[in-house]
């Protein structure tokens, strides 16, 4: 963990910020070894992972964008998708729900993830989630959730979604700042995003949420209070802020190394804003969820990502979608001819996939409780009677204001959430070591 120690900078608590879960879970990657056949392993999944109260997930992946962001650096296809990708996704539902593991299971979350999923023809949505409900088993209640950009939401598209169930909207705004949304390369004013956001809630849409980058290059303060007005006024049910991550290989990236725009704001600029926004909704109602999303009460709860954390199933669909089925890991190739010949092969399924155990799911479970901010002792299982040296580590964190702690756990303060993921990291990576001696 070079470079992520507790820095002797008395300003910061780490020399640099992680701002995505992926670094937190990066010391579980070596417990991923395994390699497994995957319809064997499907077949005979332990039992353990097959009990009813275990939640399950559906992640459906669209890796197309009508133009794709001057910050981005995915994989990610700037094209109509094929006409048959939604044949392809239906044939990989079909082929699941002939497995018994898969078939017996109840979902709980949908999400369509990408890339832009409404990029997609509205009646080959339809025909997706048509698919999804009579081939497998929806709970009554389940959260289906659609990411979009406002230029990709059309209204045919919104009368599927209004048919079929979706009852959560994951909106990529960034910011209503025009300069700002050029900049970003970002479809359209940030009047028409408003406008599109408030045409949702207008059509009974209760959890529609939206996407905040901050800490763009060139913004002002008075830029992003203007953002935080505009959420204000439409009444969404939550949003998720990111500061922008600036990575070697993007437009933006470039922009900067040509002197085409300023540069990024540095860590006191990130913290500032990331003060402002908290300031502004926590007094206006909204509580923190997890380190990156606020949400006004009884209004957005997020069920696929606890899911995950919960390490229930995420059956992943479509090319590049990434899962797990009980102790196997696994993902599709992005490449469509690729993932094309997968879909058509005899099995219809990955070749292979990667075997997950306890230390895993231990682990992982254990960032999910730092990602939504709260880890009580209890959660680490029998490690609760040996957890000294990580009850001392709490201690270290709350001496510098990151922790509340407490005699049944922690919480994160405000800075602590800030730093949340590097916290998390820490966190696993002592749980790793202390996990490979038992």
């Amino acid at each position: 963990m070079k470079g992520r120690e507790i820095s002797p900078n008395p300003r910061w608590p780490y020399s640099d910020r992680m701002r995505s879960h992926h670094d937190a879970e990066a010391p579980l990657r070596t417990l991923i070894s395994e390699r497994v056949n995957f319809v064997s392993n499907l077949k005979t999944i332990p039992d353990v992972y097959k009990r009813k109260s275990r939640r399950r997930a559906i992640y459906i992946h669209v890796p197309f964008c009508t133009r794709r962001c001057t910050f981005c650096n995915l994989r990610r296809f700037q094209m109509p998708p094929p006409s048959d990708y939604h044949k392809l996704v239906i044939k990989e539902i079909q082929t699941y729900s002939s497995y018994s593991y898969v078939k017996e299971g109840v979902y709980h979350a949908v999400y369509f993830g990408g890339g832009t999923p409404t990029t997609l023809k509205a009646a080959d949505l339809r025909k997706i989630l048509q698919s999804l409900k009579s081939n497998l088993t929806l709970s009554p209640d389940a959260e289906l959730t659609i990411e979009t950009t406002v230029s990709d939401l059309t209204e045919d598209k919104i009368a599927v979604f209004k048919d079929e169930g979706i009852n959560r909207f994951s909106v990529g705004v960034q910011t209503f700042c025009d300069r700002g949304r050029r900049l970003l390369g970002r479809i359209g004013t940030g009047k028409y995003a408003a406008e599109k956001l408030a045409s949702l809630l207008d059509e009974g849409f209760q959890n529609v949420g939206m996407d905040l980058i901050y800490n763009y290059p060139g913004q002002s303060e008075d830029e992003l209070k203007e953002d935080l007005r505009v959420m204000d006024s439409l009444n969404i049910a939550g949003f998720s802020f990111y500061s922008l991550i600036l990575l070697k290989g993007t437009p933006l990236h470039q922009m900067i190394k040509m002197g085409r725009c300023p540069p990024l704001g540095d860590l006191k600029q990130e913290w500032i804003f990331f003060e402002m926004i908290l300031d502004y909704f926590l007094n206006r109602g909204f509580e923190i969820l997890e380190l990156s999303k606020l949400v006004q009460p009884g209004r957005d709860n997020y069920e696929y990502i606890r899911i995950r954390y919960e390490n229930g199933d995420t059956l992943a669909l479509g090319a590049g979608a990434g899962g797990r089925l009980g102790n196997m890991m696994y993902m599709n190739p992005l490449d469509i001819e690729a993932y094309r010949q997968q879909v058509s092969s005899a099995t219809g399924l990955p070749m292979m996939g990667f075997k997950v155990d306890n230390r895993y799911d231990f682990i992982h479970n254990i960032i999910g409780k730092i990602e939504f901010g709260r880890l009580n002792w209890t959660d680490l299982g029998y490690l609760s009677e040996d957890s000294e040296h990580l009850r001392q580590f709490a201690d270290k964190l709350a001496a510098i204001d990151l922790l509340q702690t407490d005699p049944s756990g922690f919480s994160l303060t405000r800075k602590g959430v800030f730093w949340g993921n590097n916290i998390a990291r820490e966190f696993a990576t002592i749980l790793v070591k202390l996990r490979a001696c038992r």
